[in-house]
Order: C-alpha cells, then structure tokens, then sequence
C-alpha cells in the first residue's frame, strides 16, 4: 500500500481533472465550510448536452432552489479529511508551489494560491483508496485459498498494471467503487468461511454505502446478495462470533440476516431520502433526461470490449491472462466464478444499454474500472501454478504482465483531457468519439506520443532546457521537479524525492519479502 501510496502521489497530475471532480471537490467544501450539500456549480461550459445551458453541468436544482450536486456523496465525504489538511496548511506553503500544476490546461476554477492547493491536496485522495482497494482484494485473495505470494503479486498487478493507476490520479468515483464492492466481496467470503455473523453485517453495511458512492452500484447488490446466499461455510461461530457449535441455530442464522438485510436496506433508504430532500423524488437522482437515455446494447458493447480506443482488455491487458484462467477458477470456486461473471456482465450491459456508456473523456471503458480486480480473481490461480505452465505461456504472462506496467505509466503521466480537446477541435463534436474510439492512431497511447514530438525535437537538438519545458508530462513529481529548476521553491520536488525513496524501500522490502517466501521448503 506504502508503494503504490507513494508512486500514484507522484505521478497524479494534482489538479481538477474532469468536471465531474470539481463538482464533488465543491460538494466536499460545502461539506466542510457550510456544512450542507449545496454548491455553486462550474462557472463555464464543460460536459452540458449540446441544448443545455453553460454552467448547468453536474448540478441540478433541489426543492428549495439551491443547486446540488447529482454524484454520489461517497468521495465527498472521505476527501473531507484531505480539505481539512489542506485548509490547515494553505498559508504555510510557499505560493509558488501552485505553479508545478500545469497552468496550460483546461482549469473549472477561478486560480487562486488557496484553490490550487486545495484542489491539489483533496485531488489525491485515490491515491489513498486505491491501494486500500489493491490491499483488501489481496486479503480477499488469500480468504478464497490462495497464497501469500500469488495474492500479493495480482494485487500490485491490479494497482499497477491496469487502469487503476490512471484512475488513482482522479477524483472520480470509480477507485471508491472498486473498495466498497471488494470489502463487501472480503466480508461476504470470510462469512461463507467461518459463518460469523459480523462479517455478513459488515458486507451488507458496505453493499448500502456503495450506492451513496454511485448509483451504478445498485447493479451489484444482487449479485452480492447471490454470493452470500451460495453457502455460509461450515466454520464455527454464533452471530456474535463466540459460539462452539458446528453451524448457527436456525434462530441466530434468522436473526443474523434480518439485521444483515436491515443494514443493506438502510443504505438504500438513505439514498431515496437523501434524493427525495433535494430533489423532490426518492428516485430521482438528479440527472432527469439530461445526460443520458437507454439505447441498444450493440455499440457500447463492442466498443468496451474490442476498440482500441475503450477496450477493457487493451487498457487492463493482465485481464486477458485472467480470462485463459477462467476454466480452472470455475472448477475451484463456483461460487466466486459465478459471483465475479454475474457482477462484471450486469454492469457491461447495462452500461451498454445507456447512451452516455463512454463515461466522458476517459482512460477505457471508465464505468467497468471497478469490475477490474473481480475479473483479475482468475489471475491469482494461474500465478501459483506457474511452474506447471510451459515456457512460451509464461513468456507470453511474462510480456502482458510486465509490459502492462510501463503501459499504465504512460497512461497516468498525461492528460486525456487535453487529448479528447484536441480530438474535438479537430474532429467536431460529432465525430471526434468515434474517431478516438476506433482510430489507432487516435488512441490515448499514440496520441500521447504525438503530443511529446516537439519536446522531442528540441531534445534531438541538443536544447535539453526547450524539451522539458514543452515536455507534455502531467505529474506532481515532474512539475515539481521543473518548477525546482526555473525557480527557488525546490520544496514540493524534496517532497517527491522523498516519496520516491519510500517507494523504493518499500519495493525492496516486498521483494525481498517474496524471495523469502520462495525459499521456504512447502509444507506437505
């Protein structure tokens, strides 16, 4: 967790990226500054359908005419520590550090020292959940029987090598997703195991806050429930977790889930009530007709799928070494196969069904990011039988896996937002989505090569000092580092070197913690 921690923190771009993360950064400042939902919404035209009205995205108004914001309120209020800090610490950083933030991109906000820095603290806060979400699915890897070495290597594959990374530098929604959804799987697991009915309240408490995270997520409460359902373990344990017999009473199994159940129905109530206090309805979330209405499944569907500009598979490739292990995860664990294939297919389609299934200007296919470690689940089982596998199987593992690194790197050290601006200035409004979806050279991978030939031009020129300053990189570390160059303030890069080093540390500790594991003799 310290690793990723540490290399998402450096590579994030530190800034407001999406509309959609400016909305919920203001929702988390009304959170703490005014202590209600209300916000004031992006002074400028940014994601409105082409007959709405500038200004009018991501807010609708609510029964006492004030605009509230329409996405989850989850990351709204985990980031409220983060604001906290950075309110805390906004007169003791130097006010030059603001400018290692790219000043040349699309900003949501009138640029002041306290709203970048604000905007800089509270936009990391995936960094932190995403490894949260990277370390849970290894704790749920090794519930489902796997060991320490095959858990811990898909988790760091998960985190640093699909899409997870690009998204950790986001303030978007999906990060939080994936840990609620992988906590509820974890406890839903050790509650199969061990029958323990605390671990069923706990799965079920996080099922009903997912959908305070985003509303998508009610798409996976019956799945969910389903996992639960497939068998509760023939470990010991009453519903408080202390009794001796081999199974619960029926009465305590009863009792163990109507208070489950009461636990997940509160979180959807919360949410109708929460709606119907804005906006009138229990089921209107905010949105009305204005972003999106249902279509036919065919085009979002062969687009997530195989273009190469929102493919799964091309954005998260180790998920392509998962799915050749899919037969012998079907025969391991049924139950978890059905539970992993049952909550990724719900969401594609329905997804696929909704006109706005792009999700924005986004890495991939952005509203299945949280169905990525679920689909990984395979993955672990392929890895601890890897001596058995012949060599070009590995070689080819070896390939998708590692190369999938320096892939996500690449990806989460520019700005797709400058991307899918250019697309739309050269393309049209019309055009320019399919164009980036279909188009290789168009896709975020090519096209962030392209946007890097002038600086390498200038760098091929002998003028080193021209090609990091049109360098188009997007990164706290690297605007820290160039802004330590051009002026005094060489804090904010001390900071990363300093973040640099506890990831190195921290990589020579697992690795030396996994050539440990190695060398012990297996038990038989």
């Amino acid at each position: 967790m310290l690793l990723c921690s540490c290399v998402f923190t450096c590579t994030a771009p530190g800034r407001i990226s999406y509309p959609d993360d400016e909305i919920v950064f203001q929702t988390t400042q009304s959170l703490v500054e005014d202590h209600d939902l209300t916000i004031a919404g992006i002074p400028k035209r940014t994601g409105e359908r082409a007959d709405r009205q500038s200004g009018t995205f991501g807010w609708a108004p609510g029964r006492d005419g004030q605009r509230y914001g329409f996405f989850g309120h989850g990351l709204s209020i985990v980031a409220m520590p983060l604001y906290a800090l950075a309110n805390a610490s906004v007169d003791e950083v130097p006010k030059l550090w603001r400018y290692a933030v790219r000043s040349d991109l699309f900003t949501f906000h009138r640029r002041t020292h306290e709203a970048d820095w604000q905007r800089l603290v509270v936009s990391l806060t995936n960094c932190l959940i995403t490894p949260l979400a990277a370390l849970v699915f290894g704790l749920w890897l090794r519930v489902l029987g796997h060991g320490p070495r095959a858990s811990l290597l898909t988790a760091l594959i998960y985190a640093l090598g699909t899409t997870a990374w690009a998204y950790a530098g986001t303030l978007l929604s999906e990060p939080l997703s994936a840990l609620v959804l992988l906590g509820s799987a974890l406890e839903i697991s050790r509650w199969r195991e061990s029958s323990k009915a605390r671990h069923l309240w706990i799965a079920a408490l996080l099922a009903g806050i997912s959908v305070h995270v985003h509303v998508l997520n009610f798409i996976a409460l019956p799945c969910l429930l389903g996992y639960a359902l497939a068998g509760s373990g023939s470990g010991s344990g009453s519903g408080s977790g202390s009794g001796s017999g081999p199974e619960l009473a029926a009465h305590d199994h009863r009792r163990t889930w109507l208070i489950a159940l009461s636990l997940g129905a509160a979180g959807l109530l919360l949410l109708g009530y929460s709606q119907w206090w804005r906006f009138g309805s229990p089921f209107e979330t905010g949105r009305f007709d204005h972003y999106g209405h249902w279509v036919w499944p065919f085009e979002g569907l062969a687009t997530m799928l195989i273009a190469p500009g929102r493919s799964l598979l091309w954005y998260s490739p180790p998920l392509i070494v998962a799915g050749l292990a899919w037969p012998a995860l079907r025969r391991r664990d049924a139950a978890t196969a059905s539970f992993v294939l049952a909550l990724a297919l719900t969401r594609l389609v329905f997804v696929a069904c909704r006109s706005d299934w792009h999700g924005g200007w986004a890495i991939g296919p952005r509203y299945l990011v949280p169905t990525v470690p679920f689909l990984l689940v395979p993955l672990a089982g392929w890895l601890e039988r890897w001596s058995s596998h012949a060599w070009p199987k590995r070689a080819a593992a070896l390939t998708v896996l590692g190369g999938s690194v320096p892939l996500q790197a690449w990806l989460a050290s520019h700005s797709v937002f400058q991307l899918y601006w250019q697309l739309n200035q050269d393309y049209g409004r019309d055009r320019y989505m399919s164009v980036s979806d279909w188009r290789l050279e168009a896709t975020p991978v090519f096209s962030f090569w392209a946007l890097q030939q002038p600086a390498l031009e200038f760098w091929r020129a002998g003028k080193a000092r021209a090609a990091w300053t049109a360098a188009q990189f997007d990164t706290l570390g690297f605007g820290a580092w160039r802004l330590s160059k051009a002026t005094e303030a060489d804090g904010l890069w001390q900071i990363a070197l300093g973040l640099g080093g506890v990831a190195v540390l921290a990589a020579l500790g697992l690795g030396g913690w996994l050539l440990g594991l190695a060398r012990r003799p297996r038990r038989t």
